[in-house]
C-alpha cells in the first residue's frame, strides 16, 4: 500500500503565516520595552478588576447575539431553546476568528441548525438579515462618529498611505451597507446586480459554470427576500432587533475606554495637562478603529488591527514619558480576540464528527431542493 505523498498548500501556508504573526504580535506587546510585563511589574500599573469587567462585558455581546438568533429563529420554529441559540452565537463567535474575513462563521451556524432541524434556507435568512442589521447600526454608529468627532478621525492622517487606508475603510463600509440594504429591500435592483456579475464571469472567464452559478444565486435571493417577508411582519419584533444590537454594538466598541480607566491614564493626562478621553469620544474612536480595521482578509484582522489602534488610541495612551499603548493592544487583543477564541473554543465540540464534510455538502443540496419546491410552488399558484 503507497504512502500519501505529504503535499505543502497553500491554505497551510496561510494558516501558519497567520499563527505566526498572531504569536509574534502576542510576544511583542508582551515583552518588549514598555509592554505587558514592564506594566505589571508597577504596583499601580493596572487595574485587573477593570480588566475582568471588560471581559464579561465583551462576552455579554455574545449573549444578546443569541438573543437576536433566538428571536429571528422562534418566528418560525417555537422550540427553539436558548442554549441552541448559545451554541449557535458560540460557534459563529469561534469560526469567525480564525477565519479570513470571518467568513467561516454563518456556514458553521447554519451547519449546527440543521442539526436542529431548522430549514436551511429560513436558517440562511436569519442569519443573512441579522448580519445586515449589525452592519446597519455599526455604520450608522460610524457615520455619527465621524460627524461629531471628526478631529479625532482627521488626527490619525498622518500620511498619505494612512490616509488612503482609513478613507477607503470607512469607504468599504458604506458601500458594503448600502449593498446589504439593496440586496434586503430591493429583488429587482439584486437580480440586476446578480445579472452584471453574470456577465463580467462570462467575460473574464475565471469561474466555470457561471450559468449555474447565477441561476443558484437568482434561486437564493427568491428565497432570501420570502423569508424576509415573515422575518418583518412584526415590527415590534424588529425594534428590539435593532435595539438589541445597538446595545451589543456599544458592548463591543466600550471596551478601548475600560482598558484606559484600568490603567490609570484619565490622572495621568489631566496631571499632564492633556485632555482626558471621554466615554463617547472612546466610543467614536474605536468605530474608526473596527472599520478600519476590516480591511485587512486574515483572520482577527491581525496585524491591521494593532495597527489601526495605535493609530487613532496612540495618543491617550502615550502621554510625556509615560507609554502603555503596547499593553493597552494585547489586552484590547485578548478580550475582543485571543479570549473570545478561548472561550467559544469548546463549542466548536457540536460540529466536529468525520462526516462533516458530507453534512455541509448534504445542507447544500438541502436548500438547492428547497429552492427548486419554492419555485415549483410559484408555478402551481400562478
Amino acid at each position: 500500500m503507497e504512502k500519501k505523498k505529504f503535499r505543502i498548500s497553500g491554505k497551510l501556508i496561510f494558516n501558519l503565516a497567520v499563527v505566526a504573526i498572531s504569536i509574534y504580535l502576542i510576544i511583542y506587546f508582551f515583552v518588549s520595552e514598555d509592554g505587558l510585563i514592564d506594566l505589571l511589574k508597577k504596583p499601580d500599573g493596572c487595574n485587573m478588576l477593570i480588566v475582568l469587567a471588560a471581559l464579561l462585558i465583551y462576552d455579554l455581546n455574545i449573549l444578546v447575539d443569541a438573543v437576536v438568533t433566538l428571536i429571528y429563529v422562534r418566528s418560525k420554529y417555537k422550540d427553539f431553546s436558548f442554549i441552541e441559540a448559545l451554541k449557535v452565537a458560540f460557534v459563529g463567535v469561534f469560526f469567525s476568528a480564525i477565519t479570513p474575513s470571518s467568513t467561516g462563521g454563518q456556514p458553521m451556524q447554519l451547519y449546527l441548525m440543521s442539526k436542529k432541524n431548522i430549514s436551511v434556507g429560513f436558517g440562511s435568512a436569519c442569519m443573512t438579515q441579522k448580519f445586515i442589521v449589525y452592519q446597519i447600526v455599526m455604520t450608522a454608529v460610524s457615520v455619527i462618529a465621524v460627524i461629531t468627532r471628526f478631529n479625532y478621525f482627521s488626527d490619525a492622517f498622518t500620511n498619505i498611505w494612512s490616509t488612503l487606508f482609513i478613507i477607503f475603510g470607512f469607504t468599504v463600509q458604506l458601500a458594503m451597507t448600502a449593498l446589504f440594504l439593496l440586496v434586503s429591500f430591493s429583488r429587482k435592483v439584486t437580480n440586476k446586480l446578480i445579472n452584471l456579475i453574470y456577465k463580467i464571469m462570462k467575460k473574464f472567464k475565471f469561474i466555470k459554470n457561471p450559468e449555474k452559478k447565477v441561476e443558484r444565486l437568482h434561486k437564493e435571493v427568491d428565497m432570501f427576500h420570502d423569508t424576509n417577508k415573515q422575518l418583518f411582519s412584526s415590527v415590534k419584533r424588529l425594534v428590539v432587533i435593532y435595539v438589541l444590537v445597538f446595545i451589543q454594538v456599544l458592548l463591543i466598541l466600550s471596551i478601548p475606554y475600560l482598558i484606559y480607566i484600568s490603567f490609570g491614564m484619565a490622572p495621568i493626562a489631566r496631571a499632564a495637562g492633556q485632555p482626558t478621553l471621554s466615554f463617547y469620544d472612546s466610543i467614536c474612536i474605536q468605530s474608526f478603529v473596527l472599520f478600519t480595521a476590516n480591511l485587512i482578509p486574515l483572520p482577527g484582522a491581525s496585524g491591521g488591527a494593532e495597527l489601526a489602534f495605535t493609530m487613532y488610541f496612540g495618543s491617550f495612551f502615550k502621554i510625556g514619558a509615560i507609554s502603555k499603548i503596547k499593553p493597552a493592544i494585547l489586552m484590547w487583543r485578548f478580550i475582543t480576540y485571543y479570549g473570545a477564541i478561548l472561550i467559544s473554543a469548546p463549542f466548536s465540540y457540536f460540529t466536529k464528527g468525520k462526516r462533516r464534510d458530507d453534512e455541509i455538502k448534504q445542507i447544500e443540496e438541502e436548500l438547492e431542493s428547497e429552492m427548486e419546491n419554492k419555485k415549483t410552488e410559484e408555478k402551481v399558484t400562478q
